[in-house]
């Protein structure tokens, strides 16, 4: 398989389901807004800054916005061409890879990302940002799935197949570790803690994985902080727990090399066994406190290195963030 095929599939894959993600946690978002007794536009971005801090998008957010209200984050994730991760930039930098590749997919798999491209575009994202469509949301989430799901049924489970399932898995894993972090930031910005609040704040980050039925299903209690880091890290059968992600990764991984799991053949596969056993050997006392919050860094900062040297070893280069330079599809 050609290097740019590999990449373009990867990416494809990787950028579609950070849209979905960064969908998931502007609707979560918003509909913990609305529990809040506090409607002001000042209250309202205290809620978004801890997500902007996790995603490391708040210095760009403060460049390109004078005001700091919910309006104004709500349009920057999700329609500024000039945030490259925002659900726009994400979906048409996905189309990108498609296209450049339309010969190696199904004609399915194009329709169905370029009718997604067409319908954010087309958006009017004033009323979008102002009224708050949650009809909105709820479509480009339902269209990739729909993507994914399309991806299953029509499209060969072979070598290319395998550099799919690695964007998605790298992705996903990383924004359940980013998700956790908004938990982190927000506790630092506390002065006083509101049970009704907290237990807000902690259901959306199950509903922003969603895993509020899965977690409700394995634990039946009252949701506690320690026990959502256990489930969203360490479940062995949640499909976007960390751990359930990078062991999906590892065998995609081994997949493409032939080597057997219990070998390494190159740098990436020896990173991917390594954070492998680092989940399956943490226990519950390694999640607490600044242990956990130093956990889930390492783990975000192993998946970079990660996919840096997945792109070196197939894909002819270091990591590059074709979103990075995306300015007009």
């Amino acid at each position: 398989m050609l290097c740019r095929v590999a990449d373009s599939l990867f990416w494809m894959s990787r950028y579609t389901e950070r849209a979905e993600n960064i969908v998931r946690l502007v609707d979560v978002t918003h509909q913990t807004l609305l529990e809040s007794e506090n409607s002001s536009e000042e209250v309202g971005y205290q809620h978004w800054k801890p997500l902007l801090r996790s995603l490391g998008d708040e210095a760009l957010f403060d460049s390109l916005y004078k005001e700091r209200s919910s309006y104004n984050v709500t349009e920057f994730l999700t329609f500024n061409s000039d945030n490259p991760s925002s659900v726009y930039s994400c979906i048409a930098a996905a189309r990108e890879n498609a296209r450049m590749i339309r010969d190696q997919i199904s004609s399915e798999m194009w329709e169905t990302l370029n009718k997604l491209y067409l319908y954010v575009k087309r958006a009017d994202a004033n009323q979008v940002c102002s009224e708050i469509n949650f009809g909105f949301f709820q479509a480009i989430k339902e269209s990739t799935l729909l993507f994914q799901g399309i991806i299953e049924s029509t499209f060969p489970h072979e070598l290319g197949f395998e550099y799919i399932v690695c964007g998605r898995q790298i992705e996903r894993a990383d924004k359940t570790c980013r998700i956790l972090d908004t938990k982190t930031y927000m506790a630092r910005g506390d002065k006083q803690v509101d049970e009704t609040l907290e237990a807000a704040q902690l259901a959306a980050i199950l509903r922003g994985c969603s895993g509020f039925e899965a977690f409700q299903h394995d634990f039946s209690a009252e949701v506690d902080p320690l026990l959502i880091k256990r489930f969203l890290l360490l479940s062995r059968t949640f499909p976007r727990s960390t751990l359930h992600c990078v062991q999906r990764l590892q065998g995609a991984m081994h997949a493409i090399s032939g080597c057997p799991t219990s070998h390494y053949s190159n740098e990436s596969e020896r990173l991917t066994g390594k954070l492998v056993a680092k989940l399956n050997y943490s226990t519950a006392a390694d999640l607490e406190g600044t242990k956990g919050d130093k956990l889930i860094k390492e783990i975000e900062d192993d998946l970079a290195d990660i996919a840096s040297e997945m792109s070196k070893q197939y894909m002819g280069g270091g990591i590059y963030d074709p979103a990075a330079e995306l300015t007009e599809v």
